[in-house]
């Protein structure tokens, strides 16, 4: 039996979901690959479209994911990112970090729900990206779901950066369980670790950008990453919506004439990087 918990249709959710399927199709004829790419990969998170293997996969991580839950194990990290949305920390500060305490159940809690994990797994089914680069790595639930579609479509690597060694070291065991040899936990302050990784990694065709919500330091991600793409690459940012910050720095960044698509499903930002498709951008509220 599936460990999926699907939506349950109400009132409530019934207007976003048409919403969605509406804009999903509208997407798909436009007629270019990536915009068919994109609008496969959302339309089947959506519909919990999986096939026996993908169920088995999902299955497994979230059969991880809820004994993770529950844990009471205590981890002392340090933390350098931006705190809250409020917190107004200084780049200087975020760099120093602070430390952290909390029960691997509080971090894991923390981690993209299933919505959002099984659109990063459609995504990486559809794009097929060799290289993976992923900022944030938390306990390893969302690395989880894009290694395993990888190992599904039989091709590349996965590469995630996280802060504190403590978390490392956890998302390590579980890749560990789930037979996941083709990701590589690089710990480290993202300032110092990503450009070794793109320097290891590139062409780099897919990023999932997540873990330090600060505005200008993902637009120094983006950045950072552009130079080193493939001529054709998917970007993802996480939470988007996460504070007045995060929305300036997403608008910037789908203004960007280097960027083809963007669409914003809410909390992710989706970019695609290609100089042969004409500007568009999307709102397609998947939740």
């Amino acid at each position: 039996m599936s460990l999926i918990r699907k939506a349950v249709l109400t009132p409530h959710t019934l207007p976003w979901l048409l919403t969605s399927r509406r804009e999903i199709d509208k997407l798909r004829m436009i007629g270019d690959e990536p915009s068919r790419l994109l609008a496969d990969a959302l339309g089947a998170a959506l519909d919990d479209r999986l096939t026996t293997r993908e169920r088995a996969w999902v299955d497994s991580i979230e059969a991880l994911r809820k004994r993770a839950d529950a844990s009471k194990q205590l981890i002392r990290m340090e933390d350098f990112g931006a705190g809250s949305p409020t917190a107004n920390l200084s780049a200087e500060e975020m760099y120093r970090g602070r430390f952290i305490e909390k029960t691997l159940g509080a971090f894991s809690h923390a981690s993209k729900p299933y919505l959002w994990t099984s659109v990063l797994f459609h995504l990486v089914r559809k794009f097929q990206p060799a290289t993976i680069i992923e900022l944030g790595c938390c306990v390893g639930i969302s690395a989880s779901y894009q290694a395993a579609a990888q190992k599904l479509n039989e091709r590349g690597r996965l590469w995630t950066l996280e802060g504190a060694s403590e978390l490392a070291a956890v998302a390590r065991g579980h890749f560990a369980e789930l037979a996941l040899d083709n990701v590589t936990v690089v710990p480290g302050r993202f300032q110092d670790t990503l450009n070794g990784v793109i320097a290891e990694a590139a062409p780099v065709d897919y990023a999932f950008i997540d873990g330090h919500h600060d505005e200008q330091a993902t637009l120094d991600y983006f950045e950072q990453l552009l130079p080193h793409l493939a001529p054709r690459a998917l970007l993802v940012f996480d939470d988007v919506d996460w504070s007045d910050g995060m929305k300036r720095a997403w608008q910037k960044i789908q203004a960007d004439s280097r960027v083809a698509i963007s669409i914003e499903t809410r909390t992710l930002g989706l970019c695609v990087i290609d100089s042969t498709i004409s500007k568009r951008n999307w709102r397609i509220p998947m939740a």
